[in-house]
Formats: structure tokens, C-alpha cells, sequence
């Protein structure tokens, strides 16, 4: 689909419900209808050292493991710099717990 020039991706064709879609990208810009399933990383490039896809893993295996909104967990820990957040409270929770 074609809006204002830019060429937009619009989740409603993957014939799945909105809520169980994470898209990953560096912009939303092509995701207007859909920035809710949005988590965005740094625009990758070329850098070897790049982590962010890396980062993001394990914030995506704790979405899959539990039932739920994806847009729900995505604004808990919000679109920008997720698995930083996320890992913070993983290691917040893991503190309370050994105390």
C-alpha cells in the first residue's frame, strides 16, 4: 500500500490478530496503523559490534512464553531502548527475590 509516497506495511494482511505481532525496525514511518506493535532499534550500520537484535532477544522469548496482548508488554517497557528497560526489571525482580 502507497500513503503520502512511502510505501506502508499493514499488519491486517497477515491474516493474524494485531495483538500478536511484534514488528522490529529502526523507523515506524512504514507501520502508521500499527506504531502499538512497534519496538524500534538503532538503524543498524554495518557496525560488527552492533547488540541491539541480540539485546532484544530476551524480551522477545518472555513475550512468547506468556499469552497476552503484544501492545500491552511493548508499552510496558515502551518502544524505544525495550530491552535496556526490560533487562532493568529482570534484574530489579531477580534482586527482590535473593534478598
Amino acid at each position: 500500500m502507497l500513503l503520502d509516497g512511502t510505501y506502508i506495511k499493514d499488519f491486517s494482511y497477515l491474516g493474524r490478530p494485531a495483538n500478536e505481532v511484534v514488528y522490529l525496525d529502526w523507523s515506524d514511518k512504514v507501520v502508521p496503523y500499527h506504531k502499538e506493535n512497534t519496538i524500534l532499534l538503532p538503524e543498524w550500520s554495518g557496525d560488527q559490534e552492533d547488540r541491539a537484535l541480540y539485546d532484544i532477544l530476551p524480551f522477545l522469548e518472555s513475550m512468547a512464553q506468556k499469552p497476552g496482548d503484544t501492545r500491552k508488554e511493548i508499552a510496558t517497557y515502551g518502544r524505544e531502548n525495550t530491552a535496556e528497560k526490560f533487562n532493568q526489571m529482570q534484574r530489579a525482580r531477580r534482586d527482590i527475590i535473593m534478598r
